[in-house]
């Protein structure tokens, strides 16, 4: 074929490099110097160029400072920084929206008449079907309209949550990463999902409330047909009833701190709480605030004094925040515990209410785990009311205390331990915890406790009581252990705890009693949830906006 008429040399994939270097050239302003019987019959317009120099011009052409080519993916494009910017401010007005929605569904006596209407318009369907005589069938298709645009706010709001909900967990946008590895990020998406299916049924059970009501008021279906409408009606509106009892007993993503905090119930946890507090407010994070709080953790390296590390640092400040939330210490003397552990600026920082977290987020987070564990906190308070007493000469060299919810709801309940050891010396020591008839029944931990000076051993005024205070609770051995029993069992049940000595012998036992309920009590985990949402509601004055 190469001394064919109209056929040049053959070469491997010379078609297509034709077709594309035609393409590449046709809008070349200067010609390619090939042959000079060619320059000078075409002066003006594009250059010819054969099959077999394609190769070297497409090689001039590309090594020029202009290429033709888009490259929408190199370092100096702003193609992905652009997508990024639009991305983030879809974001935000999501955010927006949700706020908006969330601020319209939380007027306050909104929820109340949310719940009120539903069963007044179902008992109006009711005395309808009864037939009687100052029964308004106006009056029902009225209400099941209003009910209908109390819903909108409501599913618009869920809508918008369970969007950003998303966002927050899942996009990587701007050095953002992902948070769905981190343990309750599938449950608070599922959890959002949930409520937007409810949402979704009760708004439409109320507008086919309505539609059948109205069916019956201007189609005239007839004595037998009319009444199944009416029972219908009935029946959406107790659907409506039965979902607003599940909906309106709390609002997801309320706060614009923390929004997510509400959503996330603790789910893994160590079981020796070195740092009490710290530990046990880190697991009670959701994923979005730990991984905010662990990066501001890694920012406090500089930030304390010599001797101090950010974990013993920042459990000092959360110790002294939980002591003057109680009225233990005043103020100054908060600010003082503060400057103790952190330097100047970081002081300064940690009461900037501009901050992420500072002492006013520091306490909601602390009342927050303080509604989900109220029994780390009794524990604590006993703590104190043991330093604070009067103290005799004689003391127990072993102190045990325990606590555990009086109901434990769902088969399973919270074991707070705590233990001192005022031997003057460092010990090994097992626990061995025994619950009737539980899973498992029997745990044995062993456990090294070091030595915790008793308070009667020195003397002082309130100031040295709370040093001693903070010593006993930095010193203390805290265990936090789950405990479980069948779904079968139910009514009262004895938890025993004994602590051994390295010899096996008995050096302290305690026996508390709990009572298994399958039914909502305060103690539940759904309870707690909506009460940890709460308690960071209802810090009225937080302690940023106090007078340093």
């Amino acid at each position: 074929m190469a001394g064919a008429a109209g056929f040049e040399p053959a070469v491997p994939g010379l078609g297509g490099q034709c077709i594309i270097q035609a393409m590449l050239h046709a809008r070349l302003p200067q010609s390619l110097p090939l042959k000079k019987s060619s320059e000078e019959k075409r002066p003006f317009g594009p250059p010819i160029v054969r099959c077999h120099e394609a190769p070297w011009a497409a090689r001039s052409h590309m090594e020029g400072t202009l290429s033709p080519l888009p490259t929408p993916y190199r370092e100096e494009s702003g193609f992905g920084a652009k997508n990024e910017r639009a991305l983030s401010r879809m974001i935000a007005r999501r955010d927006a929206g949700r706020r908006f929605w969330t601020w319209l569904s939380s007027i306050r006596t909104t929820s109340e008449i949310r719940l009120t209407l539903p069963a007044i318009a179902t008992v109006s369907c009711a005395v309808l079907l009864v037939g009687w005589e100052h029964s308004s069938i106006e009056v029902s298709i009225g209400l099941f309209t209003i009910i209908s645009i109390l819903y909108v706010p409501t599913n618009m709001a869920s809508w918008f949550s369970s969007m950003v909900a998303r966002d927050r967990l899942s996009l990587t946008v701007e050095g953002h990463k992902s948070k769905g590895s981190y343990p309750g990020s599938e449950r608070i998406i599922s959890t959002l999902r949930d409520r937007v299916i409810r949402e979704r049924l009760r708004l439409i059970s109320a507008i086919l409330g309505a539609a059948s009501l109205y069916v019956v008021l201007r189609l005239n279906p007839g004595t037998v047909l009319a009444p199944s409408l009416m029972a219908s009606g009935a029946f959406f509106g107790t659907v409506c009833i039965l979902n607003s009892l599940r909906l309106e007993g709390s609002m997801p993503m309320r706060s614009n701190d923390f929004t997510l905090l509400s959503l996330h119930a603790p789910t893994l946890h160590d079981s020796i709480l070195k740092s009490v507090l710290t530990d046990s407010l880190k697991a009670h994070l959701d994923p979005e605030t730990s991984d905010l709080w662990d990066e501001w953790m890694d920012s406090l390296e500089f930030s304390v004094r010599t001797g101090q590390t950010p974990r013993t640092a920042v459990e000092h400040v959360l110790q002294s925040i939980h002591w003057e939330q109680r009225g233990i210490i005043d103020r100054n003397r908060l600010i003082s515990e503060v400057k103790t552990v952190f330097k100047i600026a970081a002081t300064d920082s940690l009461f900037d209410s501009s901050n992420k977290f500072n002492a006013s987020s520091l306490s909601k987070l602390l009342a927050h785990t303080r509604a989900w564990e109220p029994g780390l906190f009794r524990l604590l308070d006993r703590l104190h009311d043991s330093v604070a007493g009067p103290q005799g000469e004689d003391f127990e060299k072993w102190r045990l205390d325990l606590d555990l919810p009086p109901r434990c709801s769902e088969g399973q309940g919270e074991l707070f331990v705590m233990l001192h050891n005022h031997t003057g010396e460092a010990k090994t020591v097992e626990l061995d915890i025994i619950v009737a008839k539980g899973e498992p029944a029997f745990q044995s931990l062993r456990l090294s406790a070091p030595t915790t000076p008793h308070p009667s051993m020195s003397s002082g005024d309130q100031v040295d009581k709370i040093s001693k205070l903070v010593t006993m609770l930095e010193r203390a051995v805290v265990l936090w252990i789950g405990i479980a029993w069948p779904d079968s069992e139910s009514g009262p049940h004895p938890v025993q705890v004994t602590l051994k000595g390295e010899s096996g012998e008995t050096l302290s036992s305690m026996v508390v009693q709990t009572s298994l309920t399958t039914g909502v009590n305060p103690e539940s985990a759904a309870v707690r949830m909506t009460e940890a949402s709460e308690a960071v509601r209802r810090i009225a004055i937080p302690l940023s906006d106090r007078q340093i």
